[in-house]
């Protein structure tokens, strides 16, 4: 038989608490309505489903054949849509499994990652995090087909379709090999714009060295590129072991003087910061785990987001 239109949630829950109690005053009771009103939502029903679902017997109220046929589907609709309606549950990270995909340049990898393993594992070891190289002209395009659920990452003119987050600012500085013959306090914009550098290029833009090259051009001076490479730390080693220069973020530069045999110093020109974000879409705003996990990456990048200790200091015009 078709069921009729009209089938709202209290309808069927009061199918459901019927085929339970098969007694209407212990299901009105239940239901927190009237006798009267509780035997009105039995006829509604039998029209509705065009069969007396539950019948007078010798022990009470008998389920018909329809009534039993329908009670496990009634009940299944009725737990999904209390679900549905209910809000989110609460979140308990040690329970997740969700396997999160972040992408970000390697530069914020560096910065980010190893604290985000150690959290990770402390108060969520089942959750799992693709890790993905960052391509500036696809994070819109990925976040939507939902191939990505997080990007980290500078954007010139962020997407406005998207949900974001400002996290740090960040500024340029010079790193060279410890040493280098060529890297002192009075080197000027045209000595440093004749040096042999390796420009990076994550994606295949040049936008974070762009601001560099529109400063020099204006003085009618451009960089001697010797390399051009995707990755901030292979750039890094190569200028440690050579007398190329790199243009780097400040707290990678910062961090990998601690590693490699690196001079940090300011580059001879007033450069402007730029706003690192995270950005994510739309459809997981509210979700809860993925909620949880922006505020894990939030809180696992370094906390010592002031300028780090420039080790040379060159004066800017």
């Amino acid at each position: 038989m078709a069921v009729h239109k009209n089938i709202d949630l209290q309808l069927l829950e009061c199918f459901d608490t019927l085929m339970r109690e098969r007694n209407v005053s212990r299901a009105a009771e239940r239901m927190g309505l009237s006798q009267s009103a509780m035997s009105e939502t039995l006829a509604r029903l039998r029209d509705r489903f065009d069969d007396p679902l539950l019948v007078r017997g010798r022990e009470g109220m008998q389920p018909t054949p329809r009534a039993l046929e329908l009670a496990p589907k009634v009940h299944d609709i009725v737990a999904r849509l209390r679900e549905l309606s209910s809000g989110p549950e609460e979140f308990e990270a040690d329970a997740c499994s969700t396997r999160f995909r972040l992408t970000t340049s390697d530069y914020t990898q560096f910065l980010l990652m190893p604290r985000l393993v150690e959290k990770l594992t402390a108060v969520a070891p089942l959750v799992s995090v693709d890790v993905l190289p960052v391509n500036i002209r696809r994070v819109e395009e990925a976040l939507d087909l939902g191939e990505i659920d997080l990007a980290v990452a500078y954007f010139i003119d962020p997407p406005q379709s998207l949900k974001r987050r400002p996290l740090f600012r960040e500024r340029y500085v010079g790193v060279a090999r410890k040493g280098h013959p060529e890297i002192r306090p009075d080197l000027t914009v045209a000595q440093f714009s004749a040096l042999r550098h390796i420009s990076v290029a994550p994606s295949g833009l040049t936008y974070f060295s762009g601001a560099l090259d529109s400063m020099l051009a204006v003085d009618g001076l451009s960089r001697r590129i010797a390399i051009t490479s995707p990755h901030f730390l292979l750039a890094a080693y190569l200028v440690a072991s050579s007398d190329l220069v790199l243009a780097i973020p400040s707290r990678a530069a910062h961090r990998l003087s601690a590693l490699l045999p690196l001079t940090v110093f300011d580059i001879p020109l007033a450069l402007p910061e730029i706003q690192i974000a995270m950005y994510w879409h739309e459809r997981s705003h509210n979700s809860s785990a993925h909620q949880w996990f922006r505020d894990q990456v939030r809180e696992a990048l370094p906390r010592d987001l002031a300028k780090p200790e420039v080790q040379l200091r060159i004066a800017t015009r």
